[in-house]
This record gives C-alpha cells, structure tokens and sequence, in this order.
C-alpha cells in the first residue's frame, strides 16, 4: 500500500473505534521518516529544458528530490495513484495541464498534497489566481532563495500534519488501552468536570457503594465527601477550576451512599477523557504501615539504580510545570548527557557501568542539594528542573560542566574521567506540552555531543544568527590554517575496472587535519568554502596534489577529481591546468575531472567553453550523480562527456530493489550505446556487487570493495 493510500486509510479511521494496529502505525511513522530525507516531486511545466533548470536549482540549494515530471490529465491520475507524492511544482501559464485542473484531481481523490504554482513574475493579477483557483503557496524560479524557502515551508508543513494525523491514532490506541486498564483497576478512580461524575471504574462504585455509573453519573463529587470536609473539598474544587493543583496527596473522610464513613487519601491529576479536559481522582485507603506506601511510591516513580525521578513520573511533573508557566516564565531544565556513553558502556561492561551511574548520580545531588527535580531520563542521560532563571541556569550549567570533566568517578574498582554536554532551556508561556520540551533539550543535547561534547548551551532563536556567525568564522579560520599550512590531505578510493585493466583507477577524496591528527570530512567544510569563496583555491589544491601524486606513483595511475561549478566556470582555469600539466610532466589523459549533473544543467553556458578546453589537454570529463534528472541524457548532447558515475541514490539496497536495477540497466545500456562508460559508486555490501556483474557496468566503487586510504592500494 502507497503512502498516499496509507494516510488516506489513517484519516478514515481516525474518527472510527476500529484502529489500525501499532505495527501498522509504526510502518507509517517510518515512513514519514523515510520521506523527510528525499521529496517526491511532481512537475508540471510546458518545457523539459526548464523543468530540469528548476531541479538542478532544487539540488544546488541541498534540496533532495525524486522527480516526476507530467504534461496530461491522464498521466496525472495513473502518477496520483501510483506514487507517494510529497509536492506538486505546476507552471501556471501553461495550458496542456492546468493548475485548476490538478488541483481538482488531488481533491477528488482526497489526497494531502501541496501545490505550488510556478509563477513567471509576481504580478498581482497571477497571484489572485493561483490562490483562487486553490495553490498552496506560489514562487517564481527566477527568484530561486524564495522559492526554496517556500518548498522547504510547505513540505514542513505536510510532514507535520502527517505526523499529526499518526499522533492523533496513537493517542486514540493509548486511550482505548488506558481505558481497558482502568475499567479492571483495583483502584478506585473517577473523572471529575466541574464537580460532576463523568467516570468511575467498578471499583470506585463498590467503595461508595452504588451499584452502577448510572446513579454516580447525577451525584455531586462532594456527596462523597463527610459532612466536615466539605469546606475544604470545595476549596480544592476551586483551586482546580483555577488551574491549582495539588502538590500532594489529599485526606479526607470520605461518605458511602449509605453514609458509612471512612477515611481516605485522594490522588489529583489532570486528565482528559473522550478528548475533554477533567481531573482524575484516586481514592486509596491508607495503608496501615506508612513505609510501605513509601516504598510503594518509589518502586513505581523512581529510578531504582539512582533513586531519582524516572522518565513517566518526571513527565507528569514536567507537565504540571509547563501548564504553571502559561502567565510568566517558570522552572529551568538542564540535560545532562554523559559524552562518549557507548564507549564508556563497552569498557566498563553493564555491572561496572550501573556503579559509574550511580556515582554521577551521588556527584549530581551532593553538588546541587535538595531544591531541584532530579530525573534519570535514560541510560546516560539526566534532566534537572531548577527554580530559578534561564541566565541562573546556564551558570548552574557551565559551573556543572566544569566539575564533572574535573571529577574521578569510581565505578567498582575502576576510577573514571568523563565529560558532560549540557542543554538548558527554561518553560515560557510558549512551552506547549512536557513532550516538545523534552525533544527540544535532547535535538540541542545531540547537537552538542555531536559536535565533540563538553559544551553547555542554551539554545535561544534569538540567538542562533549570532551564534552562526561564529561558526562561520571558526571554519573560516580553520580552512585559512589549512590552506595556509598544509593541513588539508588527500585520500585515494580505488575504482575498479570490472574488465580488467592494467592501469590503476582511484577518486581523490580531500580531507582537513584537526587537532590530535583527527580527520573532518568535506561535507562539513566544503559548504562554508564554497559560502566565503574558497572552494576554487581548495580545487586547486587538490589539482595540484593529485598530479604530483601521479608523478611520483611507480604505477601506470589514473586519478578522478571533483571540481565545483565555481571552478568549471572560471575562464582562468583551463590555462592554469595547461601550466601545471606542463610543469609536472604528467599527461592529460591520467586525469578524469568530476562534475555533478545538476551542475551542469543549471551553468551550462559558462561551462561548455571551459570543458571544451579541458578537453583539449585530453582530460576525460565524467559527470557524477547521474540520473538524478527527469531526463538526464540530453544534457549530454552539449558535452564532450567520457564517463558517467550514477547517482548513489539507486544504490540503496540495490540487490533487492527491482525499480532501481531497472533505472540503473537502462542508464547503462544507453549509455553504453552512446559510446560512454559507466561507474557505479557506493557498493556497500555482496549483493550490489553481484548485481552490478550482472549489468555489465564498467567501474565500481566503494566502501565493501575497498575504503578510501592516504596511500594509492589497488585492489587483488
């Protein structure tokens, strides 16, 4: 069942008692998951040359999509049903396919689906149409940062109701099951509104002693209250209507319907029942021995190897707090990971680990005293909930931080130093559940760890420009050092000739040295390279080192290099390549240069010249990520292109995926018939590269063949 088939099913049944089961929503929740990552696009333009023009703009702005293009109403109802669409791109000023028209098909057919009319100018009259006829949103291409944004914004906002729609039926499944475990409670439990029964299980009846709901259903809660409890049950009632809850349990003597009276201890909580909002009231007798009511409450509420709060008790706590801080700003939270949590488990093993817990949990409370919420949130994971400032609590924070990478905690007979990442943030009136505020601190909290851990940081929107500035600068500062310096290296990837080849093939891969000889990868720098206009000196220098690599190789050697689109429009570059290959004696025709498809497309004007001439040092010229497109071969017809290297995208799990062997047989076969050679890259695992056998590809590529290395090692 597709996607689109799959929340139309969801949405039936959302208001109905028969409900999909766990396993059913689960598979949806993965596959939104699943959708974030890459759009599924449908494209309506008049124009294939322009349709493409506005992917590869798409890609250029880190936009990954699955296109489908379309030009007819009959394409258009088989591609509705067929394909999980996520977004529909339509130009509005085209007439074989009318936006009034798609809009129509997407309503009859009652899918929740976006479209964005392509508009050629912002002129109000186009404007007033494309929101007449029903257009999500609108956007021109020549404006391409906006309609980014624009996609980006409605693409957002389809995920999020999607994820709305599995909330809404996983509320509905814990429902049903909380109701379940409340009618064969043995506590007795009622739902209060306004001081009328709206529920009570069989328990609650027997204790009061009414024979079913029925009679409850018109009695006051205060008529099972004792007559001298009355005033203060009343005030309580208030309090609640007031959003006052109590802060601990409540006795009162409580009266039977037959007036029999009894003491009793009162639980109050918030609920909601068929979606209304009421209190929830647990009678319970009291016990006659305190301790074990003591030791009852901390086996449900607390963690049992650190005593503090666990997760589902902290969150009702949580929730409370939230609900207090609606006027004005309330409590602090911190959440504290421990750095490095998986290697410290694989050293100490799960007994020494529990001791190493344990410990942080001692250090935690003796250093913070008895005035804050402790919660063991996960494994290595702690939430604090402090009365006092966010400014209070980032010092809190920091000073935390400082003491924890000083400390030697014991675990067992073995002595540890750790490090600590703290998130902090503080409840507001925005706050709007105990949930969104726990997701916020651990996105922040694996933010922190990822980027190495030991740091504290409040995470503020307010903030966040200033604080990118920053780290703009940071990498800035870093890629300067490594020009300068020489701390940028190379790594070399063999690509195998599958036909055998005396001569040995590898793609240059360029890496940035960090302290301690670490290693960061290009996705993390290249981007801020190419932001503040670096990227064609980091072109040049890997240029460079790559044909002294083959220089100095006592191999018949071959090389592939990634150049930028900064670099492959740049009317200086083929002269200064000719000067290098002249002053280093290596041939031309050991150097194949990389350019990505989309690239392509989007500066093919001012980079045909270029390549032209590149070519003429008997260069070859491969173009990567290939396929990508809605047609990507006639691109083709403009470049004197040698090589493709296919997308990696239809790499996934490639063995056992037919609609990806079949794109990829196609991509090879033609290209074979057009006198081209093909890579295939990514071969992470036997079956992609039993298949690519199969497909008589020429080149692969990839992590199961052999990793990327500093020395050239071709494979046996």
């Amino acid at each position: 069942m597709s996607n689109v088939k799959n929340f139309g099913t969801l949405l039936c049944v959302l208001n109905q008692n028969n409900l999909p089961s766990t396993s059913f929503i689960t598979e949806q929740r993965n596959n939104i998951l699943a959708a974030e990552k890459s759009i599924n696009l449908l494209i309506i333009h008049h124009s294939e040359e322009e349709a493409e023009r506005i992917l590869s703009l798409l890609r250029n702005h880190q936009i990954a999509v699955r296109p489908t293009r379309c030009t007819n109403e009959e394409d258009l109802v088989g591609i509705l049903e067929r394909i999980p669409l996520d977004l529909v791109l339509c130009q509005q000023l085209q007439t074989d396919l009318p936006c009034q028209t798609v809009v129509d098909h997407i309503k009859r057919m009652g899918v929740d689906l976006p479209l964005i009319a392509l508009l050629d100018n912002f002129d109000t009259d186009l404007i007033t149409e494309a929101i007449d006829v029903g257009a999500t949103s609108y956007c021109t291409p020549k404006l391409p940062d906006h309609m980014k944004h624009v996609i980006l914004r409605d693409v957002k906002a389809l995920h999020d109701r999607r994820k709305n729609i599995i909330l809404s039926l996983e509320l509905k499944n814990t429902e049903k099951r909380c109701n379940l475990l409340l009618d064969s409670s043995k506590q007795a439990i009622a739902y209060i509104h306004d001081g009328m029964h709206v529920y009570s299980n069989q328990s609650y009846q027997e204790l009061f002693q009414y024979d079913d709901f029925e009679a409850l259903e018109v009695t006051p809660f205060l008529n099972m209250i004792a007559k001298d409890d009355i005033p203060r049950a009343k005030q309580t009632l208030r309090d609640i209507n007031k959003n006052i809850m109590p802060e601990a349990d409540l006795e009162f003597k409580l009266a039977t319907s037959t007036g029999e009276i009894f003491d009793g201890i009162v639980n109050v909580s918030k609920a909601t029942i068929n979606g209304e909002k009421c209190t929830q009231f647990i009678i319970n007798i009291p016990s006659v021995d305190p301790e074990v009511e003591k030791e009852l409450f901390e086996i449900r509420n607390k963690d049992l190897l650190t005593k503090f709060y666990n997760r589902t008790y902290f969150h009702q706590l949580l929730s409370e707090s939230v609900d207090a801080a609606k006027n004005k700003a309330g409590d602090s939270l911190l959440m504290i990971g421990i750095d490095e949590a998986d290697r410290h488990q694989k050293e100490l093993g799960i007994g020494s680990l529990d001791l190493f817990i344990i410990s942080i949990a001692e250090f935690l409370e003796e250093k913070l005293g008895q005035d804050v919420v402790y919660c063991r949130y996960s494994d290595s994971t702690f939430i604090l909930k402090l009365k006092t400032s966010i400014e209070n609590a980032e010092k809190v924070a920091d000073k935390l931080r400082g003491l924890i990478a000083d400390q030697i905690f014991s675990a067992g007979n073995t002595s540890v130093n750790c490090t600590a990442s703290i998130s902090v943030t503080q409840l507001t009136p925005q706050s709007e559940s105990d949930s969104d505020v726990v997701n916020t601190l651990s996105d922040n909290l694996n933010a922190l760890i990822e980027a190495g851990g030991n740091q504290v940081k409040i995470f503020d929107p307010a903030e966040e420009e200033k604080q990118a500035r920053a780290a703009s600068k940071a990498w800035i500062d870093r890629i300067t050092d490594g020009l300068e310096n020489d701390k940028f290296v190379i790594h070399y990837q063999p690509v195998v000739n599958i036909d055998g080849d005396e001569k040995e093939h590898y793609e240059v891969l360029i890496r940035l040295k960090a302290e301690e000889d670490q290693l960061i990868y290009p996705q993390q720098f290249i981007p801020v390279a190419i932001k503040y206009g670096f990227i064609t000196e980091i072109d040049h220098w890997v240029v460079k080192k790559a044909l002294d690599s083959i220089k100095t190789s006592d191999n018949e050697v071959m090389l592939f290099v990634k150049l930028s689109h900064q670099t492959l429009t740049d009317a200086a570059f083929p002269n200064w390549l000719a000067e290098q290959f002249k002053s280093t004696g290596v041939s031309g025709d050991k150097v194949a240069f990389e350019v990505r498809e989309s690239e392509l497309v989007t500066y093919a004007a001012q980079m045909k010249p270029i390549i032209k001439s590149i070519k003429a040092t008997h260069c070859k010229i491969v173009v990567e990520k290939f396929g990508s497109g809605l047609n990507s071969f006639s691109i083709l017809k403009h470049f004197p292109v040698d090589l493709l290297k296919i997308d990696s995208s239809f790499m996934d799990d490639l063995g056992n995926n037919q609609e990806n062997q079949q794109k990829v047989k196609a991509i090879v076969d033609k290209a074979h018939n057009q006198g081209k050679q093909v890579i295939c890259e990514f071969i992470e695992d036997a079956s992609t590269m039993s298949t690519m056998w199969k497909m008589s590809v020429n080149f692969v590529q990839g992590n199961f063949i052999a990793e990327p290395s500093e020395n050239m090692e071709q494979v046996e």
